[in-house]
């Protein structure tokens, strides 16, 4: 265990030095959209006032004024596709990097499917962190827009109303209970370990590995809409109650972390040779 923790601690320092800046950058651009949002809209309403109009007939402000702003939602993507990057990056470096790092690391005196799980389990903390990290900026953010917007045109929301398209973001960014927080997260990470299984497929059988690994990776997002049709539409009722069906797409998910898992950890110990 001294050294699974030891080989998980190296793992996320590295990946902190990627995971901290994108952090640091999105909050500047989110503080930056802020304060412009909610200075430009005084500035319009007194501007309006000036000329005439009744301020009664003036939408009023709210977070969403900045939620909803283009700059805004790309910094939220700038963390997406920073951990996307490193999906690949992360692997890619030890076999691609100076010295092939990777030969280095499968030398270490333990299990080799410790590298796959701390490589895992990076994604799921540095995940946990980015989640709490913009959550935490939500409510900095309402409480600027509170103390800068003029009050009689201010409009407060809860938390959970931050983002204007909060129907489609619900289950990500708010989940209502801790059973739909496990199946979001178990998801995303079932995604994550079929693509490094995809990955440490195609290191080990080249060109063919390719097809093979890609093919693997897709079959995931496949198999989950073929498994959500079947339950979720009428024409394949398998007539199981809501919560059955959650239940079922959750096992699926845990499933394919397990064979993604047991299809690394057999590849990095009986097929890549150093």
């Amino acid at each position: 265990m001294k050294k699974f923790v030891s080989l998980l601690s190296f793992e996320m320092n590295r990946f902190l030095k990627f995971l901290i800046p994108t952090l640091l950058i999105t909050a500047a651009v989110q503080l930056f959209v802020t304060v412009s949002e909610s200075l430009s809209y005084n500035e319009n309403l007194k501007k309006l006032i000036a000329e005439g109009e009744l301020a009664e007939r003036i939408p009023p402000f709210s977070i969403q004024n900045v939620t909803g702003d283009g700059l805004y939602g790309m910094s939220i993507i700038l963390i997406v596709l920073m951990f996307m990057f490193y999906s690949f990056f992360t692997w890619y470096r030890e076999w691609l990097g100076k010295n092939t790092f990777i030969y280095r690391l499968l030398m270490l005196p333990t299990n080799r499917t410790y590298l796959l799980l701390t490589k895992s389990l990076v994604f799921l903390i540095g995940g946990l962190l980015a989640f709490a990290f913009q959550f935490g900026l939500y409510f900095v953010e309402m409480k600027i827009t509170e103390v800068l917007v003029t009050s009689s045109h201010y409009t407060s929301m809860n938390i959970h109303n931050v983002q204007s398209m909060y129907d489609i973001f619900q289950n990500m960014l708010f989940p209502t209970s801790l059973f739909e927080f496990i199946s979001t997260y178990s998801f995303a990470f079932g995604a994550l370990i079929s693509l490094f299984a995809g990955i440490i497929i195609e290191r080990s059988f080249g060109l063919k590995g390719l097809i093979i690994g890609a093919a693997y990776f897709i079959s995931f997002f496949v198999l989950y809409g073929v498994l959500s049709g079947l339950l979720y539409t009428d024409y394949f009722s398998l007539a199981l109650r809501p919560s059955q069906n959650e239940i079922v797409l959750l096992l699926y998910q845990f499933l394919m972390i397990g064979i993604g898992t047991l299809i690394g950890h057999l590849l990095l110990k009986n097929k890549i040779k150093i």
